[in-house]
Order: structure tokens, then sequence, then C-alpha cells
């Protein structure tokens, strides 16, 4: 017993570490442009958080191709079948290019029309637009990044997204304080000019992962992947599996932007106040997502190596590592909010809000990251794709958007109480989903169905 335990801290560690560095480095240096665009006013801030909301949209589609190429790739590892990789990568590239051309077409040839779903300020939209045009330039390059870090992941590589991911926002920090402010002899561009370092930076990442994959030999390299000859009874498997994964993620995302929309007509400075949550909000969801991604690496390897009892025990394992994590942290934000807020430069009302809003959001902590460790991780590790795409179409469309514009526009309730009435979907997403990682259901070789 000590020396599984051993084995899978030791395996916990390697993978779910560099993820969450990768993420909190991320998340730290969005925090920290965040704040660079809040000194521009609580306009701007509300403005760039709406352009970013249709790649954000399409980062959750992404992740869906991405989630399917993980169960993919890590029960194949557990196989010790690694031959199957390029397949994999090759569906999951022509997946991720097809999404992101659809994004890339909406945001650069009608900006205004996708902004005024979220906003009437004409102010907000103005200033926005220019930004999400600038910005879709990244989109292919976002795909591509996708497809390799989940790969590299799922086959014993996680340091290098960490590595890459790191240069990455690196560079977007420091040309964003360059072309927000006019440093350095440059002028002072503002949100446009942070939307040019952010295309700059994911380019550069995106152009060292594949030369990464292609001088390490990796078996999903760009080479590998277009000399390999189509499968097309894998390509079926493998859309089965990943379509109601892309659903899932898209119309969840899709949601969360709905919830942006009831913010945004609120008022700008209820939207501004959500806004200035977001960077802490990632923060924390960022420290966990590596936990989360462990949890469908290590029980995916059981599931392909048939040890089902082992991958079940696993479950409940990473299930309580969560509440306990989340106790801790929860604490943490209940006592640096106030802090946090002041950094920026917009009105008190705002900042009351954005106070409130976090405390909230430190309550159910807790509730969100079970919930990400359910569906991400547990219940994918299994294939279960349709099941999770069932769980946050309920939370998020039966439940959350629902009471989200009864309290906002029937009740007229304030931001917080807004805020904290869509949030009791996560209590119903957590009730189902424990139900179901405990029946067992999930749990299954999906490895042997392309044999």
């Amino acid at each position: 017993m000590k020396t599984e335990n051993k084995t899978f801290l030791n395996n916990l560690i390697s993978i779910a570490v560099p993820i969450s560095l990768q993420n909190l480095i991320q998340s730290c240096l969005g925090m920290i442009d965040q704040i660079m665009i809040g000194q521009l006013g609580s306009k701007t801030v509300a403005a760039v958080s709406l352009a970013g909301r249709p790649c954000f949209v399409m980062l959750f589609a992404l992740g869906g191709i991405a989630a399917a190429s993980s169960i993919f790739a890590a029960q194949y590892e557990g196989a010790k079948d690694s031959s199957k990789h390029a397949n994999v990568m090759r569906a999951s590239v022509f997946a991720a290019l097809a999404v992101a051309l659809v994004f890339f077409i909406f945001s650069l040839f009608t900006p205004e029309l996708v902004l005024s779903f979220f906003t009437k300020d004409t102010e907000v939209i103005s200033i926005g637009k220019n930004y999400l045009m600038i910005n879709s330039l990244s989109y292919f390059a976002l795909a591509i990044i996708s497809c390799c870090s989940a790969m590299l992941r799922s086959t014993g590589f996680a340091k290098t997204p960490l590595v890459t991911g790191f240069i990455s926002v690196a560079i977007n920090t420091i040309l964003n304080a360059i072309m927000i402010f006019g440093l350095l002899g440059f002028p002072a561009l503002g949100s446009d000019g942070a939307a040019i370092a952010t295309v700059i930076s994911i380019f550069v990442q995106c152009v060292i992962l594949i030369v990464f994959m292609i001088k390490k030999n990796h078996p999903a390299n760009m080479k590998a992947v277009l000399l390999c000859k189509n499968d097309f009874s894998f390509l079926k498997i493998f859309f089965i599996t990943a379509l109601p994964a892309i659903g899932n993620e898209l119309l969840w995302a899709l949601g969360d932007a709905g919830y942006s929309a009831i913010y945004g007509h609120m008022g700008t400075a209820e939207l501004a106040a959500v806004t200035l949550t977001f960077p802490m909000q990632g923060l924390t969801i960022g420290f966990f997502s590596g936990l989360s991604a462990a949890t469908g690496i290590l029980i995916g390897n059981e599931l392909g190596s048939n040890n089902f009892d082992k991958g079940y025990r696993l479950a409940w394992k990473f299930i309580k590592i969560c509440v306990s994590g989340c106790a801790v942290i929860g604490i943490f934000i209940f006592i640096f909010a106030p802090i946090y807020i002041d950094f920026y430069n917009v009105e008190p009302q705002v900042r009351e809000y954005a106070k409130h809003l976090l405390w909230i959001f430190a309550f159910y902590l807790w509730i969100k990251v079970c919930n990400m460790i359910i569906g991400n991780g547990i219940l994918r590790s299994g294939g279960k794709t349709k099941f999770t795409l069932f769980l946050d179409v309920l939370g998020t469309y039966g439940i959350g958007l629902p009471l989200g514009l009864l309290g906002a526009l029937v009740f007229k309730f304030e931001i917080t109480k807004v805020y904290a009435l869509l949030s009791v979907e996560e209590i119903a997403r957590l009730v189902i989903g424990a139900a179901r990682v405990k029946s067992r259901k999930w749990i299954d070789n999906i490895t042997h169905k392309n044999n």
C-alpha cells in the first residue's frame, strides 16, 4: 500500500504540478495584464472583457477536442500502444482548425454584432471592436497549441506546455506594458496594444511547440500527422467521443457568455465588477486544473490497463484531495479579496461589488472544483462525454441561466444576489455527478473498441 501511494503521489506531482504551474503563471500574469488595463477605467475593462468572450467560448470548444484527445492518448499510453498517437493528433487538429475558422469569421467580420449581444453601451462596443478583430488573428495558432498541449501532457511531456506557456505569458506581459502605455518610444495604443501583444505571444508559443515535437520525434509530431494514413474506423470512434465533449464545452461556454450578457445588461459598473474577479477566479481554478488533468490521465491509464477497481478508488481519492485543498484556498480568498480589489483604478461601487462577488466565489469554490474533477476528470476518463454534456447543459441552461434572468430582469436584484442565485446550479451538478461516480457506470476501456 505504501508503494502504491508513493507511486500515486509521484505520478500526481509529475502531471499536476507542471499543468497547475502553467495555469498559475498565466493567471498571475493575466492578473497583471488586467490591472494594467484597469488603469484605463471601467469602460475599457468592460470592453476588453466582452471582446475576449468569443475567444473564451472558442477555447472551451477546443478544450472539448483536447479532452477527447487526452482520453484516447492516456488510454493508449496505459495500453502501451503509442502507434495510434498520430491518428489522435490528426483528428484533433482537423477538428480544432474547423472550430477556429468559425470563430475567426464572426470575430473579424461582424465584431459589433457579436459585442451587441453583451451590451448596449456604444462606447464599450467601440472600444472592444478593434480588440476583438485583432485578437481573432490568434485563433488558428490557439487551435494548434490546444492540440499539442493535450497530447504532450497525456504522453509524459507535461513540462513542455509549462515552459512554452511561461515564455508566452512573459512576452505578452512585457509587450502589454510597452504597447498599452507607450513605453520605450512606442505609441500608447491602449486596449489595441493589449490585443497586439496577445497575438504575438500566442504565435511564439505555437511555433515553439511545433518545433519541440518535431525535434523530439514525438509519435504525434506534425511530420507523423501528415504522413499517417486515415484510419476511418478510429475517426468514427474519436468523433463519437469528441462531439459530445465539444458540445459540452461549447454549450457551457455559451452559457457562461450568457451570464456575461446578463451582467452587461444590468449595467457597465456591474459588468466591470464581475470582470475584476476573473483573474482571481482564474488563478484559483488554474491552481486546481492540474489536479483535474491528472485525474483524467491517471484514471485513464488504469482503465486502459483494465484496472477498474483501482481506477474507482483513485476517483474518490481525487475528490477528497479537492475538498481539502479548496477549504484552504477559500479562506485565503476571503482574507485577501479587499487587498486585491484596491489595485484597480475604478469607482468605489465597482470595488465594493467585486469584493462581495469574490467572497461568494470563495463559498462556492469547493463545489465548483469538485464538479471540474468529476466532469472533466473522472467521467471523461471512461469516455462518458455524453453524460457530462447532459450534466452541464442541465446545470447551465436548466438552472443557472433561468435563475440569473429571473434575478436580474424580473426581481431586479443587485449583482451580488444575481451571482449567488445563478451559482446554485453548481450544487445540483455536484449531487448528480457524485451519484454517477458512485454508480461505477462511467468505468470503461475504450481502446479495445478500435482493436
